[in-house]
């Protein structure tokens, strides 16, 4: 097992130690390591949803639509889903 040294600023390093002290985790080195393996995974996910956006987004052909009716009908979900 590797061993690393990192520096928190206080309130980061304090907040390693209430969740150590909630008894959820044995140290902060368990803390920390599941903090890289969720980010593993979360990196993961990004990657293949990319790929597979990516991957329909080829096979969908050559649009007829011009770009500003996209990004107006972009802008009308976005603010339909924030209402």
């Amino acid at each position: 097992m590797a061993k690393m040294t990192i520096s928190l600023p206080d309130h980061l390093a304090d907040y390693v130690a209430r969740r150590v002290a909630s008894g959820r985790y044995d140290s902060a080195d368990a803390f920390l390591a599941e903090l890289v393996l969720k980010d593993q995974d979360h990196r993961k996910l990004d990657d293949d949803e990319l790929r597979d956006i990516l991957r329909l987004a080829e096979e969908s052909g050559v649009s007829d639509r011009r770009i500003p009716d996209i990004l107006l009908e972009t802008k009308a979900k976005l603010r339909d889903s924030y209402l």
